[in-house]
């Protein structure tokens, strides 16, 4: 990798950490991730790659759902979340658990208002 595609490497982390980190609920979509990082020119392909770093090195936690609703077949329904060193011993279990609240929430509201047919 050269030096301008570790520059950019580092910029999407930091473009993703910060995206994680601004909002009251400690758990978002990658979907809103990645219009997050749009207006930053951070596309698919380099949020993809530093999510697998971030992932690596422990800060960061991606958790695949799945609804079995066709309409959703082709939505991205990964959530995400900071793994923040203040919640200790913990802070894995604590980011799963934002993780499950964001997903519980979202589907809740979800299968109450949509009706296939």
């Amino acid at each position: 990798m050269n030096e301008q595609s570790n520059v950019k490497l580092a910029g999407a982390k930091e473009a993703i950490l910060d995206a994680l980190g601004r909002r009251p609920q400690k758990a978002r979509f990658m979907t809103e991730v990645a219009a997050a990082l749009r207006p930053l020119n951070i596309g698919r392909e380099e949020m993809e790659h530093a999510l697998i770093e971030l992932r690596a090195e422990g800060v960061v936690i991606v958790r695949e759902n799945f609804c079995a609703d066709p309409h959703l077949a082709e939505v991205d329904l990964r959530v995400a979340a900071l793994v923040d060193d203040a919640n200790g011993a913990d802070a894995h279990a604590v980011a799963l658990h934002e993780i499950d609240l964001a997903w519980n929430k979202w589907l809740g509201e979800y299968l109450a208002n949509h009706r296939c047919g």
